[in-house]
C-alpha cells in the first residue's frame, strides 16, 4: 500500500493527495495503523497516518481503545480537522468516514473490506469530491469483485454520462445543440457571460444572472420544463468535464459548459444567499422588537413551551436524535426513494460533524431563540448548497425539500440537535 501510495497517489493534486485505507473491522484497522506507523518510522517519511474509529473494547485484551488516545488528539480536536493538515496523508477507517466524509484532497483508496451495492457506491464515492487540479483517483481493491462494484455504480448512478462504454465526443455536441434549440439561452449569452466573469465584479455577474433567471422562468412556465432544462445544463457540464480528458472539444461547447456550470444552479431559487441573509435580518429585527415569551411553533403548528420560556441563558432540554430515526420520520411524512434517503443521510452526517457549525452551536447553546430561528435558516442554506455540490438539482426544485417544515428544515433541525448533544 505504501509503495503504491508513494508511486501513484502522493504526487496527485499538486503533490497534496491523501488516501484512505478501509479495513474490515476496528481491530483490523488498529493493526493496520500500528504496522503502518512502524513502516513510516522505518522509511523516515515526511507524511503521517491517522486511524478514525468509534471507541471500542478490544475483544482479546479487554482494553478500552480510544480514537483520541490512539491518535494523540488535543482536547476537543476532531480527527477530520487533524487530517486536513498537509503532513497527514493516510486515513485508516473501518466504518467511520466510510460514508459522509468530505475531504477534497482524497484521491486514493485501498479496500480490504467487502462492500456491496449501495455501500460500495457510498464507500468509493469518498473520492468524488472535486478540487482544483484533481483529475485522477486510484482505487486498489483487495477483496471485492470489480464487475460487481461497477454494476452497483451503474445501478445507483443511472443517467450519468459516466457509463462503461467508449467515450464519444458527439455526446457533448448533441447536448449543446439541444440546449440552444430550447430557445432559453443563446451562444452569445454564454460568450458575454464568460467575458464578464473574467473581468467583472460579483455584483455585475449577479445582475446578469437575475436577468437570465427571469427569462428562464418566463420562457419555461411548468415545473417539469424547468426541471428538465436544469437537468440538461447539469448533464452538459458533467459530460464536458469527463470528455475533455479524452478529446479537444469545440470552443463553443466549452463556453456553454462554463456558462451552465455557474448559472444552472442559480436558476432554481432566486438569490439563495442574499435571501438567506434577508431572512436572518428579519428574524433578528423581530427578536429585538418583540418580547420573547418562550413560545416555539413546531412544524405542524403545534405550540410547545420550552422550560425557562426559551430565554437566553436557559439551556435546552436535550433529546437523543439519530439520523436513522430522522430518515424514518421523513419517510413517514414524505414519499422518498432509497436513493433519496442515501443522500439525506450523507448530507446530514457531513453537517453533523462540521466543525464550524459545531463551534457556533456550542457558543450559542443557551440561546435557543437564535439556534431555532436565524441559525436554523443558515444551516438549511448550507444543506441546500451541499445538495448543489452533489448535483441533486431535482431536490432543489422539489417542494418536499424546500418548503417550510419540509425535508431540508427537518435535516437542519437534526443537525443542530446532534451538535447540541455533542456540546452537552
Amino acid at each position: 500500500m505504501l509503495r503504491i501510495f508513494e508511486k501513484d497517489v502522493q504526487s496527485l493534486i499538486g503533490n497534496r493527495a491523501k488516501a484512505m485505507i478501509v479495513a474490515c473491522s476496528r481491530v483490523a484497522g488498529l493493526r493496520y495503523f500500528r504496522i503502518i506507523q512502524e513502516k513510516l518510522r522505518e522509511r523516515g517519511t515526511a507524511y503521517k497516518a491517522l486511524y478514525a474509529f468509534s471507541d471500542f473494547v478490544h475483544p482479546q485484551t479487554n482494553a478500552a481503545i480510544s480514537e483520541h488516545a490512539v491518535n494523540q488528539l488535543d482536547d476537543g480536536e476532531l480527527i477530520e480537522e487533524r487530517f486536513k493538515g498537509e503532513d497527514y496523508r493516510l486515513m485508516i477507517v473501518a466504518n467511520k468516514f466510510q460514508t459522509g466524509f468530505d475531504q477534497p484532497l482524497l484521491a486514493g483508496m485501498f479496500l480490504d473490506k467487502p462492500v456491496l451495492d449501495r455501500n460500495a457506491v457510498q464507500t468509493v464515492s469518498r473520492l468524488n469530491r472535486s478540487h482544483e487540479g484533481k483529475n485522477d483517483v486510484v482505487v486498489v481493491d483487495f477483496t471485492n469483485n470489480a464487475r460487481a462494484i461497477l454494476g452497483a455504480f451503474a445501478r445507483y448512478r443511472k443517467g450519468t454520462p459516466f457509463e462503461a462504454e467508449e467515450p464519444d465526443p458527439a455526446q457533448c455536441t448533441a447536448l449543446h445543440a439541444r440546449l440552444l434549440a430550447a430557445g432559453v439561452f443563446s451562444q452569445s449569452d454564454a460568450s458575454d457571460f464568460v467575458a464578464l466573469a473574467a473581468s467583472g465584479t460579483d455584483a455585475q455577474l449577479q445582475l446578469v444572472v437575475n436577468a437570465l433567471r427571469i427569462r428562464f422562468q418566463t420562457r419555461l412556465t411548468s415545473a417539469d420544463e424547468r426541471k428538465n432544462f436544469v437537468y440538461l445544463l447539469a448533464r452538459l457540464v458533467k459530460s464536458v468535464h469527463f470528455l475533455t480528458c479524452f478529446f479537444a472539444l469545440p470552443a463553443a461547447v466549452r463556453e456553454i459548459a462554463t456558462f451552465a456550470e455557474y448559472v444552472g444552479p442559480q436558476l432554481i431559487k432566486q438569490g439563495s444567499i442574499s435571501e438567506l441573509m434577508q431572512q436572518i435580518r428579519r428574524t433578528e429585527v423581530a427578536k429585538a422588537a418583540v418580547r420573547y415569551n418562550g413560545e416555539v411553533r413546531s412544524r405542524g403548528g403545534e405550540v410547545k413551551l420550552r422550560p425557562g420560556g426559551g430565554r437566553k441563558g436557559v439551556g435546552p432540554t436535550l433529546r437523543k436524535v439519530s439520523i436513522q430515526q430522522m430518515i424514518a420520520d421523513i419517510a413517514a411524512e414524505f414519499t422518498i426513494s432509497d436513493e433519496e434517503a442515501l443522500f439525506i443521510r450523507q448530507v446530514t452526517e457531513e453537517k453533523s460533524v462540521d466543525a464550524t457549525i459545531r463551534s457556533t452551536v456550542h457558543a450559542h447553546r443557551e440561546d435557543m431563540g437564535f439556534l431555532e430561528g436565524a441559525y436554523h435558516i443558515q444551516v438549511n442554506g448550507e444543506i441546500l448548497i451541499a445538495y448543489r455540490h452533489l448535483e441533486r438539482y431535482e431536490a432543489l426544485a422539489d417542494a418536499r425539500y424546500t418548503d417550510t417544515g419540509a425535508i431540508f428544515d427537518i435535516m437542519a433541525a437534526t443537525v443542530i440537535e446532534r451538535h447540541l448533544q455533542a456540546a452537552a
